[in-house]
């Protein structure tokens, strides 16, 4: 897309502002904002430059949407300074701050009967002079960001009879109509759907690898994180922490902020942190009453550790490699974990260990894992206890990769009183009948 240079109008109204323009695009210098004399946010340092994605993540009502109003001002700056494009937002003229700021608000704006060409249009007026008329230039503006957000075959119908969704649209829209050089997003896909979600997700960070400095607002961690080169938190009257996402959104960070115990991982397809939410950290977690070992790996025992916390259980989950997808949710669920190392074995030492846990449980569970020469101590260490045990599914020999070791024990286990269960649905419920 071209953009459009502030030449003639500077933050007073009448000095040239092409250098302020190629200024680092929003900087908040020991800021405080708020609104009348009471502060929401305070202290903040925070910079965005010029070709970089900020993506603010915080609880409701923390001041993600405060910290872009003081952009726009309708927030106060009560403290400290808060720049853009070099200047002090306190002596920036509005005429200068709409040609090189574009604003996404949470909230839409009131739709009238405007066509959705005409609306667009408005993004122009702030580069049009007194009397000035409406050029062809600037209809191949308007012409093309309606094209590049898949609306100008919205062109002629009513803003006012549009889902939210369009509307939405549009709105970036018209934002971009400005050729801002700075982009403020309050939650730009909330009204969207999976596809156009990408689409102009993926049309912003094209933006900003162009050059353009983007500050936004998510409540969609994945996302904040896909599209984000930094992450700021803010929590608790104040910005905490700024990083890159994979350093700012941590279990603890989650737990912290979010309330939320949730393991971390990353998405295969493009790299980036994944967060999958496990428990509120307001649900509370057994420490005392009947105790489950629960053998897994894999991922296998996941869920059923999960539901189990939430019936009430304490759980042990036996051997795992520190960062099996198990060993993450263990530890988030507060379990007791032998922790291995990352592909290490369940060796003689690690075996003991989950034969004492067992020997002290009142219910032994193995989920659906499949056994191997590394994890087969999981399985023996249960033989000595006397608890009951419920395992999950058979031992096929598309699960036993022990030469058939795995499959005698089990079949020990089996010979003493071991019940079999078909679905880790049926093993919550036999627990559920065992449990003292």
């Amino acid at each position: 897309m071209s953009r459009h240079d502030v030449r003639d109008v500077g933050p007073t109204g009448d000095a040239p502002a092409v250098e302020a323009a190629s200024a680092a695009g929003i900087a908040f210098e020991s800021a405080d904002v708020g609104y009348g004399d009471d502060s929401v946010v305070s202290g903040v340092d925070l910079s965005v430059g010029r070709g970089e994605f900020v993506g603010l993540v915080g609880p409701n009502g923390a001041g993600k949407s405060t910290l872009l109003r003081a952009l726009t001002g309708t927030a106060r700056v009560l403290g400290g300074r808060v720049l853009l494009a070099g200047q002090d937002t306190r002596t920036l003229a509005a005429r200068y701050r709409a040609r090189i700021l574009g604003v996404v608000p949470q909230t839409l704006p009131e739709p009238f009967a405007f066509s959705a060409e005409e609306f667009v249009q408005m993004g122009r007026y702030p580069h049009l002079g007194r009397m000035q008329q409406f050029s062809d230039a600037d209809g191949a503006v308007v012409g093309e960001v309606m094209d590049v957000t898949d609306t100008a075959r919205l062109a002629g119908d009513r803003v006012d009879r549009m889902s939210g969704g369009d509307l939405q649209r549009l709105t970036l829209a018209q934002a971009l109509a400005q050729q801002p050089t700075v982009l403020l997003l309050d939650e730009p896909v909330s009204h969207l759907d999976l596809n156009h979600r990408l689409q102009i997700l993926e049309l912003v960070r094209g933006l900003v690898d162009a050059g353009m400095a983007v500050l936004a607002v998510f409540h969609e961690l994945e996302l904040a994180a896909r599209y984000s080169d930094r992450l700021a938190i803010v929590s608790s009257g104040g910005v905490p922490l700024v990083g890159k996402p994979a350093d700012v959104l941590t279990p603890s960070t989650l737990r912290e902020v979010f309330a939320v115990r949730a393991v971390i991982g990353t998405d295969p397809v493009t790299g980036t942190v994944a967060v999958t939410p496990v428990l509120r950290e307001q649900v509370a977690i057994a420490t005392s009453g009947p105790t489950v070992l629960v053998i897994g790996g894999s991922g296998a025992a996941s869920r059923l550790m999960h539901d189990l916390a939430l019936a009430g259980f304490r759980l042990h989950a036996g051997a795992l490699n520190r960062g099996d997808v198990d060993y993450s949710v263990a530890e988030a669920l507060g379990a007791d974990v032998v922790e291995l190392p990352a592909f290490g074995e369940v060796d003689a030492v690690a075996e003991e260990r989950v034969a004492a846990a067992a020997g002290e449980a009142d219910i032994c569970v193995v989920a659906g894992v499949p056994f191997g020469r590394a994890n087969l101590g999981n399985l023996r260490a249960l033989e000595a206890s006397d608890a009951p045990k419920v395992l999950v599914g058979s031992m096929t020999s598309e699960r036993d990769f022990t030469h058939g070791e795995a499959a005698a024990v089990w079949e020990t286990l089996v010979a003493r009183g071991a019940i079999q269960v078909g679905s880790d649905e049926e093993a919550l419920v036999k627990v559920e009948c065992l449990g003292p």
